[in-house]
């Protein structure tokens, strides 16, 4: 099948980007490396923590002197540089560890005996270490005692004095690093986490601009537009005050403007002579919604009288970006069964666009939409207005899309850039091409441009419809 060999070509090749999409692909994404690092570095100062074995280690300083009085002291010199590697077997022989054992009436010694010549003296340092500081300290001072009684038999013309004598060791000589390597691990593994989600981001089959949109996808790319803040200013967003991005409203950036514009003349020129186009999308929070309402304001001001019907029964949102959140009557009520229409439609700030909303919830949607009351007013719309936009549901939420298809004169697809896969969404282009709604192709929608983007940027918007959980709303359509 060409659809199917066209995807399976895209897939097998990589295609360029911009590197802000996969950065803003790894923000949104920001708790799976929080969570990681901190997996990590608990279990790694768990792990530290557990294993760790203090050393305790005290110091006993000897002066090496050769027996005698006619020595010097080059003799006493070489003498101590002589005796640093014997007198360290002798310390640690079978022997002396066995006194040590007696000495100090315990069952084993499991320490160490080191010796070290202090340079350019007759001064020989010895050092005791000992997981136990009470046990290194009673091993020094045992070996202080009968040192003499091991050395003479081996070195008997030199003698070894006490210079300073061992101290019990009040605390380890190696730290407790369990914290630093906690921070340490949490740190590789945030970095580690964040490179595996960009390299998922990046093999990830997705459309990330307008040249992967018409690479990969197996419609007609209708443009792009880029993502714009929600929060025109900083008071705006402590406050969380959110601007309505309309092509009417003057904060709204000229790209977007020009964007939703050069959409609606690429639509006009694909609609046929058609008067009703249905605006989906395959996943929720693609923008759909906004697309639907500037585009209707976009045919009003070109001078055509316009209707937006919002079909999105579960979770209506074309009432909030349009800032209409008081209304009695709306398209639940005529698809029930309302015989005057009149009280149902809201004029758009006096303009030619009119609006029938919807502002309840509903669950059963399908029947509703597909029913012949629908039939009817989008006859009698057709009649009356220029043009019709309806708002339909995402396409992985619910299938009303599908059933709409057949009552619509064209559809088009909402695409939110690096959002769904290329494969899903070319199964949703082929789930409406089956239909009698002519699929004008899509639009790529809140796209993150710079100068290394490909494809065209021409403006952006926020996201309004806020899908989250499908189906959580009231009887008023509010969420809950």
């Amino acid at each position: 099948m060409e659809n199917t060999s066209k995807s399976n070509m895209q897939s097998a090749r990589l295609l360029p980007f911009d590197p802000i999409v996969l950065v803003q692909d790894v923000l949104k994404r920001w708790l799976v490396v929080v969570l990681a690092a901190l997996a990590v570095g608990i279990g790694t100062y768990i792990y530290t923590d557990a294993t760790y074995a203090p050393v305790y280690r005290t110091t006993t300083t000897f002066v090496v002197t050769t027996r005698g009085s006619s020595t010097s002291v080059y003799s006493n010199l070489s003498s101590t540089s002589n005796l640093a590697g014997l007198f360290t077997e002798l310390l640690n022989s079978s022997i002396m560890r066995k006194t040590i054992l007696q000495e100090t009436d315990i069952s084993s010694f499991d320490g160490t005996i080191d010796t070290a010549v202090v340079p350019n003296t007759n001064l020989i340092t010895m050092t005791v270490t000992d997981s136990d500081p009470r046990m290194a300290f009673l091993a020094a001072q045992a070996i202080i005692e009968h040192h003499e009684s091991l050395t003479y038999q081996v070195i008997d013309d030199i003698g070894l004095e006490v210079l300073q004598y061992p101290a019990v060791p009040t605390s380890p000589t190696n730290q407790n690093f369990a914290f630093h390597q906690m921070k340490k691990a949490a740190v590789i593994a945030a970095l580690a986490a964040t490179a595996l989600l960009a390299i998922l981001s990046y093999l990830r089959d997705a459309v990330r601009s307008g040249t992967e949109a018409r690479e990969k996808l197996d419609c007609s790319y209708l443009g792009e537009i880029s993502h714009e803040r929600k929060y025109k200013t900083v008071f705006a967003l402590l406050r969380r005050k959110k601007t309505s991005i309309l092509i009417t409203n003057p904060v709204t950036s000229f790209r977007f403007v020009e964007s939703i514009r050069k959409l609606r003349r690429r639509v006009e020129q694909h609609m046929d002579g058609g008067k009703v186009l249905m605006v989906t999308s395959l996943l929720e929070n693609e923008g759909k919604s906004t697309v639907a309402v500037n585009l209707a304001l976009a045919m009003e001001q070109k001078g055509k009288r316009v209707l937006l019907i919002d079909c999105d029964l579960r979770k209506p949102a074309c009432g909030m970006v349009l800032g209409q959140s008081k209304f009695t009557y709306g398209l639940n009520d005529i698809l029930g069964g309302k015989e005057n229409l009149s009280e149902c439609f809201l004029r758009y700030q006096n303009s030619d666009m009119y609006m029938l909303l919807a502002k309840r919830g509903e669950q059963n949607t399908g029947d509703l939409l597909i029913s012949p009351r629908m039939n009817a007013l989008l006859d009698w719309a057709r009649e009356c207005f220029d043009f019709i936009v309806l708002d339909l549901p995402p396409m992985s939420a619910a299938s009303d899309a599908e059933g709409m298809a057949d009552l619509a004169d064209a559809s088009l697809l909402v695409v939110r850039q690096n959002a769904a896969a290329a494969p899903a969404l070319n199964n949703a282009v082929a789930s409406l091409d089956g239909h009698k709604a002519k699929v004008l192709g899509c639009v790529l929608n809140n796209v993150y441009a710079t100068q290394l983007s490909t494809g065209q940027s021409y403006g952006g918007y926020g996201k309004y419809s806020h899908y989250g959980h499908y189906g959580n709303y009231g009887s008023s359509g509010s969420r809950k």
